[in-house]
Parts: structure tokens; C-alpha cells; sequence
């Protein structure tokens, strides 16, 4: 079993705080403030989102060029300066005069949330952490975990004592003052460590074979294009979750049903952390896969009896839980970590495109099609991405034993 580098703890705890700070204030909290900014803007609710999807959209455009520059600048030195653009964003939003400068606002935001949150980091611990960085992403994501159960609360509690300005006048503020000195203690660290050329920070023998050449780029592509759908899936339904448990008949159990989600992701991730520690991560990211599907078509089922829906919850937060990890720990394992922000950046491109589009194709599907039918095809396409990781697992299977020089152990 692959150790681990020294110093990985710090690096994780760091990137971790960041990633709380991150997705808490990015992200989770949108939804809690979207509502008073409409209010104050006289704006529908449904204009706050669309400019959300618009930022999330553009920011896949922007994922794929700034991917390459965690390559050339360090994923630390980039996350830095992420930081203190956000931080100025979000101050800047507390300022804002309309909702067409707002929008504007938050549509950058949303473009530069790539180079701060996780595929950022990702690459920051293959770099850092070049031996066990599989189990430092896994760490990362377990802290990371937090940020919804923290800042769901938190943002409400603010803006109903302080008002949602002042909110994100204090969201810039915790980005200047906390994690921007963290990315840049973190930068300095990754410098020392490269001038030092220190043992811990040698590129570590992998685990499984590296792909090379031709089969590289199509395992690439499948790759891509299976987190793509997959993420369709989850962008849907995260939006739509209790709503849709709501219109399938379970009222006021909905919101129950919903808090289980948490948990799953929680216990999962400990799962992956623990028992398959070992398991190649493509293995993982079928797991993922399979757990998602089962989660629609339980889903489906939930109208005929409770149990359905809270195996639906499960189900989804844990293959929820495994998407996190997979994103960054597949391509590590399957390409190396040359390149890797590069790749992490067109992956991300792909997923945040289609991911961004998922909850408005959801909802317009829902209202011609009708509830069940978009949840089937949503698991039709989630049941398509879980088959091209399955293809390119038997594909790559293929390619190794035809390759017996190469290593057995751990392979896919």
C-alpha cells in the first residue's frame, strides 16, 4: 500500500478550511440570499438563478484555459489569486446598485469559482502530496463535506441579523482574511519544496499503469464525456431534490428525506477512506455511477412506499459522496499527474456545460412531460454515463492484460 508524503495533514487541513470557505460561500449560500436580493431588486427569483447558470456555464468555458495555468503557475500561486478576486466579487456585491450589476457579479464569480475550489486543489495535492494523493483528495473532501451543513445555517442566520450586503461584505472579508494567507502559505511551501527537491515531493511510482499515446485520449474523452452525464444527473436533481419528493406524494417527509443526503456522503466518503482505500479509483467511480442510477429508479418508486425514498436519498448522496472524490482521483491515476490541471480543467468544462443546462432542462421537461417521465429519462442519461465508465474500464482491463510487462497490482 502507497504511503502517504510528509506534511500532507497541514496541506489538507489548509486546502480544506479554503474549500469550506469556498463552496459555502460560492455556492450553498446562493440560494439562501437569492431570495432578498430578488426582494430588494424587484426582480422574479427565477432571474437570480438564471444568472447563477449563466456564471456556472461560463465558468466551464473558463475551466479549460485556466486548467493549464495550474500546470504553468502552480495550483497554489493560481488559488491565491482566485481568492483575492473573490474576495474583492463578493465585497463588490455588497455595493451592488441593480441587479444588472449584480448579475454581473455573480456571473464572474461563478467563472472564477474553478481556480478556487476543487478541481483547483486537486491538482494543488497531486503536487504537494505526490505520494497517496488518492487518500490525501479523499481527507480533503471529508472536511470539505461541511460547507453545506455550515453555511446553509450560518448564511440564513446573517442575513436575517445583518442584511444579505453586509452578508457578503463579510463573505469578502473571510476570503482576504483566511484564505487567501492560507493559498499563499500554501504557494510558498510548493516553492520551497521545489528549490529543496525534496524526496517526499519525487514524483511517486504509481500504483497501476499510466496511460500512453492513442488509448490515452480516447479513455480521456469516455471519461469526459461519462462525468458529463453523470453530472447532468446529479445537477438535476440537486436542484429539484425536495420538490420533486414533494410532488411525488411525501409532503412534509420530503425535507426529512432530504437531510439523509448529508450523511450518505459523509459515510461513504469514509468508506472510500477505510475499507476501499485500495480499490483502483475507476472501480470507485462505478460504484458512483451504479449508485446514482439505483438512486433514479428508486426514485420512481418512491410514490409506492417510503422505504423507495429513503433509499433514494442514500443512494444519491452516496454516489453524490464518490463524485467528488473520482473527479480528481481517476484522472490522476489513469494519465499521471503531468498536465493534470490541464486535464482537470476540460473535464471540468465539460461537466459544469452540461451541469448548468441540467436543472432548466429538468424543470422545462417536468412541466411538458410530466415528473415521471424526466426522472426516467434523467436516469436513462445517468444509466448512459455509467455505461461508457464500464466500457472504458473493460476497455483499459483489455489493454493491460494484452501488456503483461506492465504491473498487476491494483490494476482496474
Amino acid at each position: 500500500m502507497a504511503q502517504i508524503s510528509a506534511g500532507w495533514a497541514r496541506q489538507v487541513g489548509c486546502l480544506g478550511v479554503t474549500q469550506i470557505l469556498g463552496y459555502g460561500t460560492i455556492f450553498y449560500a446562493y440560494p439562501i440570499l437569492a431570495g432578498s436580493v430578488a426582494q430588494e431588486f424587484d426582480v422574479p427569483e427565477t432571474h437570480a438563478y438564471a444568472v447563477f447558470s449563466t456564471g456556472l456555464l461560463l465558468g466551464g468555458l473558463f475551466a479549460s484555459v485556466a486548467g493549464g495555468w495550474l500546470d504553468r503557475f502552480g495550483a497554489p500561486h493560481v488559488m491565491a489569486l482566485g481568492s483575492f478576486l473573490v474576495a474583492l466579487l463578493s465585497a463588490a456585491l455588497g455595493f451592488a446598485p441593480n441587479f444588472a450589476v449584480f448579475g454581473a457579479l455573480i456571473i464572474t464569480l461563478q467563472a472564477l469559482s474553478f481556480i478556487v475550489l476543487y478541481d483547483a486543489a486537486f491538482a494543488a495535492l497531486a503536487v504537494g502530496v505526490p505520494q497517496g494523493t488518492r487518500k490525501a483528495i479523499t481527507r480533503l473532501t471529508l472536511i470539505a463535506g461541511f460547507a453545506s451543513t455550515l453555511f446553509w445555517p450560518l448564511t440564513g442566520l446573517m442575513v436575517e441579523q445583518i442584511g444579505w450586503r453586509a452578508t457578503y461584505l463579510a463573505f469578502g472579508i473571510a476570503h482576504l482574511g483566511l484564505a487567501l494567507p492560507l493559498h499563499l502559505w500554501l504557494a510558498r511551501t510548493s516553492s520551497r519544496q521545489r528549490l529543496d527537491g525534496r524526496e517526499t515531493n519525487a514524483p511517486a511510482p504509481p500504483d497501476w499503469p499510466v496511460l500512453q499515446g492513442q488509448i490515452a485520449r480516447r479513455a480521456f474523452w469516455a471519461l469526459g464525456a461519462s462525468f458529463a452525464l453523470t453530472g447532468m444527473a446529479i445537477a438535476a436533481l440537486g436542484v429539484h431534490l425536495v420538490p420533486s419528493l414533494i410532488a411525488l406524494g411525501l409532503g412534509s417527509s420530503a425535507y426529512l428525506i432530504g437531510m439523509l443526503m448529508g450523511p450518505a456522503q459523509v459515510a461513504v466518503r469514509l468508506v472510500d477512506a477505510t475499507i476501499w482505500r485500495n480499490l483502483h479509483p475507476l472501480s470507485v467511480a462505478l460504484i458512483s455511477g451504479a449508485a446514482i442510477v439505483l438512486a433514479l429508479v428508486a426514485l420512481l418508486a418512491a410514490p409506492q412506499g417510503l422505504a423507495f425514498a429513503v433509499a433514494f436519498a442514500i443512494l444519491f448522496g452516496a454516489g453524490q459522496g464518490l463524485a467528488s472524490i473520482v473527479r480528481g482521483a481517476v484522472p490522476l491515476a489513469l494519465f499521471g499527474a503531468s498536465r493534470i490541471g490541464r486535464r482537470l480543467g476540460h473535464l471540468a468544462a465539460l461537466r459544469n456545460v452540461t451541469g448548468a443546462a441540467a436543472p432548466f432542462a429538468f424543470a422545462l421537461s417536468a412541466s411538458g412531460l410530466g415528473l415521471g417521465m424526466t426522472v426516467g429519462l434523467t436516469g436513462l442519461i445517468a444509466a448512459l454515463g455509467f455505461m461508457l465508465l464500464v466500457a472504458l474500464h473493460l476497455g483499459i482491463r483489455r489493454h493491460i492484460l494484452q501488456r503483461p510487462s506492465l504491473p498487476v497490482r491494483n490494476r482496474p
